[in-house]
């Protein structure tokens, strides 16, 4: 089956599934995950972005010592732009804290955008992400990075 970008590979076999995320609302640790998920499917899917795994990777010191190199290699192409999630939901509290940075790979200059909502607004009386009015803000803190890259 050939992925979105024409490409075939794991990320299409490994998809996110399109079922509606449930969780006990209650449960602080659940809904962070679950928006946590929702965030990373949002920028995947909809963005095209690849998950890197390199600092979970055992094999961190075979890139380290490949980009090495590369960065001596004058002939190399600019390094790719780095977009990064991060989250914070504080125990007993609804506030959902979500954290996008852009590291532009030529200049290495860093911006954040972030957000800061009830966990209320994500999920329905049952407990149910939803998903359309999660993707527009993460999309919101994304296009405002995009934006002002291509703006400088």
């Amino acid at each position: 089956m050939a992925a979105r970008n024409g490409k075939n590979g794991l990320l299409e076999k490994w998809r996110i599934d399109e079922k509606p995320v449930k969780i006990d609302k209650w449960d602080g640790a659940a809904v962070k995950n679950s928006l946590d998920d929702a965030a990373k499917k949002v920028l995947l899917e909809k963005y095209g972005y690849a998950e890197n795994f390199n600092l979970v990777d055992g094999r961190l010191l075979i890139c380290t010592v490949s980009c090495l190199f590369a960065i001596k290699d004058p002939a190399g192409m600019d390094p790719d732009h780095t977009w990064q999630l991060s989250s914070s939901l504080k125990r007993f509290d609804d506030q959902y804290t979500l954290r996008v940075s852009f590291t532009d790979g030529k200049s290495r200059h860093t911006r954040e955008q972030e957000i800061i909502k009830s966990v209320g607004a994500f999920f329905d009386r049952n407990g149910t992400l939803v998903m359309d009015q999660f993707e527009k803000c993460v999309s919101k803190l994304h296009d405002t990075l995009a934006t002002a890259k291509k703006t400088k």
